[in-house]
C-alpha cells in the first residue's frame, strides 16, 4: 500500500515528462537507432547510440508492433515505476521507524538529483538501476532471477558490467555455494545478447573508444588526461578498476551491505563517463550515510556539548560531500567558465567529485563493517 501510494505520487509529480509531446534528448537517441534498424542500418551509424545492439534491434521489433512513439511512452511509463522502485529500495537503508523510511522514500523521489536528471533528459538509467539494486537485494536468496535481472539492465545499458566480477569475487560473513549463480547468470545472458549480432558488437566497442575525452563528465579518464595528459582506453579504465575491487572485496570476509556498496562504487569508477544521472545507484548508500549523522545528531543532544558540536560537523560534512557529488556536471564544466587556467585545473575540478564520492562510500562501508549492520 505504501509502495502503490509512492507510484502514484511518482506518476503526478512526473506527469510532464509522461506526457511530453516531442522526444527528449536521450530518448531521441534510442528511437532514431530503433528507426535505423527498421530502415536496415546500424544503430551505430547514429553516433551518440553507445547501448548495445540487442536493445536497439528489441526497441525495433516493438516499434514495428506498436509504433515509435507508443514505444517511447512505454519507456516513459517504466522509468517512472523504476524511480520509485529505487526511491523505496534507497529509503530501505535507512535504519529507522517506517514513518521515516516512507518520508526518505519520497524525498528521494521528489529532489534527488540523479533520478531527476535522467528523467528530464529521458535517460533510461532509472530502469538499469532499479533493476541493479534489485539485484543486489536479492541475488543471494533469488540467484537465477537476480542474474537475469542483471543481465537485462545490461543489455539497455551495461553500466553494471563490474557487478560481475565483485559479486562473484566476494569474501562472505555468511557464504553459500550458490552466491555465484547470479553474476554468471547474468554474465551468461549478456554474452548471448552480444554475440547474437557479432557484426555491431565491434561498432559497438569503437563507439565507446571514440567517446572523445573533450566530454566534460567526471571521470578517472577524464582526470588522467588532464592531470598527466595520457587518457586510457575505455576497456583499460574497466579492467584497472575491476581488478582493483576484485582484490578488496577479497582482502577479508564481508557483509552483503559491504559487498552490495563496493559492487556499486566499482561500477561508477569502472565508467569513463561518469553523467550525474549514473549516480542513481548510490542513493541508498547516501541515505544511510545521511540518516546515520542525523541519528547521531539526536543522540548526542542530551549529552555533552563537544559531542553535539562533533555530530553536527560531521552531518554539515556529509551533506557538503552530497551537495558536491550532485553538482558534479558544475565543477567540471567550471573551466569553460574560465578559459585561462591551465588544463592541471581542469583535472582537479574532475577529481573533486570524485574525492566526494569516495568519501561517502567510505562512511558507508564503515556503517555497514560493524557487528549490528551485518
Amino acid at each position: 500500500m505504501l509502495f502503490g501510494a509512492l507510484l502514484l505520487l511518482a506518476f503526478a509529480y512526473h506527469a510532464n515528462y509522461l506526457t511530453a509531446g516531442s522526444w527528449l534528448s536521450d530518448e531521441a537517441i534510442n528511437m532514431v537507432a530503433a528507426q535505423m534498424v527498421r530502415d536496415g542500418r546500424s544503430p551505430y551509424d547514429h553516433a551518440p547510440y553507445l547501448s548495445t545492439p540487442a536493445f536497439a534491434y528489441a526497441c525495433a521489433w516493438a516499434a514495428g508492433w506498436i509504433g515509435l512513439h507508443p514505444l517511447a511512452i512505454t519507456l516513459r511509463v517504466l522509468n517512472v515505476v523504476a524511480s520509485a522502485v529505487v526511491a523505496w529500495i534507497a529509503s530501505g537503508w535507512v535504519r529507522s521507524t517506517p514513518l521515516i523510511r516512507c518520508a526518505t522514500a519520497a524525498l528521494v523521489l521528489l529532489a534527488a538529483s540523479p533520478l531527476l536528471d535522467a528523467l528530464r533528459a529521458g535517460n533510461l538509467s532509472p530502469i538499469v538501476n532499479a533493476l541493479t539494486l534489485t539485484v543486489l537485494l536479492s541475488w543471494r536468496r533469488y540467484p537465477v532471477a537476480a542474474g537475469l535481472a542483471l543481465g537485462a539492465g545490461l543489455v539497455i545499458k551495461p553500466y553494471a558490467l563490474l557487478l560481475m566480477p565483485v559479486l562473484c569475487a566476494a569474501r562472505l560473513k555468511r557464504p553459500t555455494r550458490t552466491h555465484v549463480i547470479a553474476p554468471l547468470t547474468a554474465g551468461a545472458l549478456f554474452l548471448a545478447a552480444l554475440l547474437a549480432f557479432p557484426s555491431e558488437l565491434w561498432r559497438m566497442l569503437a563507439q565507446h573508444q571514440n567517446f572523445g575525452l573533450d566530454a566534460r563528465s567526471m571521470s578517472l579518464q577524464r582526470a588522467l588526461y588532464c592531470l598527466l595528459g595520457w587518457g586510457p582506453t575505455t576497456m583499460t579504465i574497466l579492467i584497472a578498476v575491476g581488478v582493483a575491487a576484485v582484490v578488496y572485496v577479497r582482502l577479508r570476509p564481508r557483509s552483503d551491505g559491504e559487498v552490495a556498496h563496493l559492487a556499486v562504487l566499482a561500477c561508477i569508477l569502472g565508467l569513463t563517463r561518469i553523467w550525474l544521472h549514473t549516480l542513481t545507484p548510490a542513493l541508498p548508500l547516501i541515505c544511510q550515510v545521511l540518516a546515520e549523522r542525523a541519528r547521531r545528531v539526536a543522540a548526542s543532544w542530551q549529552g555533552p556539548v563537544a559531542n553535539r558540536k562533533r555530530s553536527l560537523m560531521e552531518l554539515v560534512g556529509s551533506v557538503a560531500l552530497v551537495t558536491i557529488l550532485f553538482n558534479c556536471d558544475t565543477w567540471v564544466c567550471i573551466p569553460i567558465l574560465y578559459s585561462a587556467l591551465p588544463r592541471w585545473a581542469d583535472g582537479l575540478f574532475a577529481l573533486l567529485p570524485l574525492a566526494a564520492l569516495l568519501a561517502l562510500f567510505r562512511q558507508g562501508l564503515t556503517y555497514e563493517s560493524k557487528p549490528s549492520a551485518t
